[in-house]
């Protein structure tokens, strides 16, 4: 099922008197159509979403964008705009490592968004060799080692592909921490909230009236053969 990762809420007050009229139709038909209507008014933010999700290695985060629209027996709907709930699916292996690539596996969907506290491994070396594949370590020419004072690390593929760091011997390596909305520093969900809210209440508008001319419609046929 699709969710919100931050439990960001909105609603449109513009809609109430659309949403009585609705209310008059049989409880079948006021579902039916209220259910189409909040699956055309997010979709503004469903491309919002799609913008601001950034791709990683994987493609998992971007993967498991959904939405979705619930109705209730009481009358009342909500649509879902988020990131399809990890680990309830198949995959299959991303590049080679235990890493799985499938709409699922966006476990890392919390991080992307809310950011993380400071991180370090818990031996001297953090690697992607097992989880995203075997790579290989780029050998450094004479002179970047001269000038760097050092020997850096690079991969072939190069990261976030891939990725190799060493901590000197007995220490652990500092991964540092991830900022909210990771390396762009924007939070894909609320930032295409900010981004659509405007548009998807106009949408919904729209969607409503639609609603109620084929809830219309559908009722006029119904009578029509006596149903």
């Amino acid at each position: 099922m699709a969710r919100y990762v931050t439990g960001t809420k909105v609603s449109f007050p513009g809609v109430d008197a659309l949403r009585e009229k609705l209310r008059a139709y049989p409880k079948n038909i006021e579902r039916k159509y209220l259910k189409a209507a909040i699956n055309k008014a997010m979709k503004p933010g469903l491309a919002a979403l799609k913008a601001t999700t950034p791709r990683g290695p994987t493609g998992n985060l971007k993967r498991a964008i959904a939405t979705k629209a619930i109705s209730y027996r009481s009358g009342n709907a909500v649509g879902l705009l988020g990131y399809i709930r990890a680990g309830t699916g198949d995959s299959r292996s991303a590049a080679g490592g235990t890493v799985r690539k499938g709409k699922d596996r966006a476990f890392h969907a919390h991080f992307v968004e809310l950011g993380t506290k400071k991180r370090k491994t818990k031996k001297s070396i953090a690697s992607s060799f097992n989880r995203l594949g075997p790579f290989k370590i780029k050998k450094q020419s004479a002179a970047t080692i001269a000038a760097t004072g050092f020997t850096p690390v690079v991969t072939q593929p190069k990261y976030p592909k891939a990725f190799f760091k060493r901590a000197p011997a007995g220490q652990q390596v500092d991964l540092g921490k991830m900022p909210k909305g990771g390396k762009s520093g924007q939070p894909p969900i609320r930032t295409a909230f900010d981004r659509s809210k405007g548009a998807m209440g106009v949408a919904m508008q729209s969607a409503m009236r639609d609603a109620l001319v084929n809830a219309a419609r559908e009722m006029r046929w119904r009578e029509a053969r006596g149903m």
